[in-house]
């Protein structure tokens, strides 16, 4: 899956992103809505590492925070507006009014925030539908049957 953005080439025949991860060793706070949306799934109950676990090799790049015990998967602006979040008690997304902390593209491990799933520049996006699958599919999982969820 591709990011669906525009994606340019860059000398090194590596793709573009369309924006601009930080360099250097420090995290940077980006703003959320321009180039992507965040899903941020709280890891208490499992929810996030099931959610991991069931899009596999489908997910985009994840961000992890392990200082507030969540994790980022990016998506395309506005690509979750419709979703019923009263059915996922430990999501939230996050558009254009937030920012967040992002790593260098490099720093793949820990401590503190880093890529759970490395950003690659043929994929960068989740595909929101099948995010919003795993999430569900998880949530059941973690916590049973939620009140007024299709069946």
């Amino acid at each position: 899956m591709t990011s669906g953005a525009p994606v340019e080439t860059t000398n090194n025949s590596h793709p573009a992103l369309p924006w601009t991860p930080p360099s250097g060793q420090s995290a940077e706070l980006q703003p959320v809505g321009r180039s992507w949306d965040v899903v941020r799934v709280a890891l208490s109950l499992g929810i996030g590492k099931r959610t991991l676990d069931l899009l596999g090799p489908t997910t985009g790049a994840v961000i992890k925070n392990p200082i507030d015990r969540v994790l980022y998967w990016l998506i395309e602006p506005g690509a979750a507006s419709d979703w019923d979040m009263g059915q996922l008690p430990c999501v939230e997304v996050w558009g254009a009014t937030a920012y967040i902390e992002v790593p260098p593209a490099s720093r793949t491990t820990g401590p503190g925030i880093h890529w759970h799933v490395p950003l690659r520049y043929d994929r960068y996006l989740t595909d929101p539908a099948a995010l919003l699958a795993a999430l569900r599919a998880a949530t059941r999982e973690a916590l049973g049957p939620r009140e007024g969820a299709a069946r």
